[in-house]
């Protein structure tokens, strides 16, 4: 009796597991039809203007652009799960394709979408400054409401209304301020450098990771 009843759950989680690949696999094909219907590239984007397309090793993409001693770097600053529908509502942004864009598809149907930061450098004398603010709102409001969203207490909305608002009140409060993160003498002694606060406000701490010589230049 007992061996039956085994044999029956064991054909049982059979038929669950096909039923869900099923489903799984009509909606990556439901996904896949709907990025090639719209022309949408994965780990694509179309630069903003002044900036070039980079990838590294891992396949990761970047932005860089130089703008006389300036420099602009955009990284990822976020990356999450959209299912299909709520996609659609990604695509109207206006940022999408430009710092917002697919980096893949899940086999479930998922799309996985990034959106990227930008982050700015200062070349001065053999000297690279990072641009940060010094003076930063607190995280604890803005944890608290992509927790809210996340657990559906709040609607999208909501959320987004929310969000513009501790973005306006950071950027009202913000006070940007260049901090040494590179000098050309800095590893003479060390490969790892903690640096004063008052040539890097954060007192960050710089690691050497290698070096190497190109077109005769360390």
């Amino acid at each position: 009796m007992q061996f039956y009843m085994k044999i029956r759950l064991l054909i049982l989680l059979l038929n669950v597991q096909n039923i869900l690949h099923a489903q799984n696999s009509l909606k990556l094909d439901t996904t896949i039809n709907f990025i090639k219907a719209h022309g949408i590239k994965l780990n694509t984007v179309t630069p903003p203007t002044g900036f070039s397309v980079y990838y590294n090793c891992d396949s990761l993409l970047f932005m860089k652009g130089t703008f006389g001693d300036t420099i602009k770097i955009w990284t990822s600053a976020m990356d999450w799960y959209q299912d299909l529908e709520e996609f659609k509502d990604i695509l109207k942004n206006e940022h999408f394709g430009v710092t917002q864009f697919v980096k893949s598809v899940d086999d479930d149907g998922r799309i996985y979408v990034s959106s990227y930061h930008q982050t700015e450098f200062i070349c001065r004398n053999d000297s690279l400054f990072e641009i940060e603010n010094s003076n930063p709102t607190p995280s604890e409001p803005l944890t608290k409401l992509f927790s809210d969203f996340f657990s559906q207490k709040i609607n999208k909305e909501t959320y987004e209304s929310r969000l513009d608002s501790l973005r306006q009140i950071e950027e009202k409060q913000a006070v940007y301020t260049p901090k040494l993160i590179f000098a050309k003498k800095m590893f003479q002694k060390s490969k790892k450098v903690k640096l004063p606060k008052k040539l890097n406000f954060q007192g960050d701490t710089i690691e050497l990771e290698r070096q190497w010589i190109q077109n005769g230049k360390t």
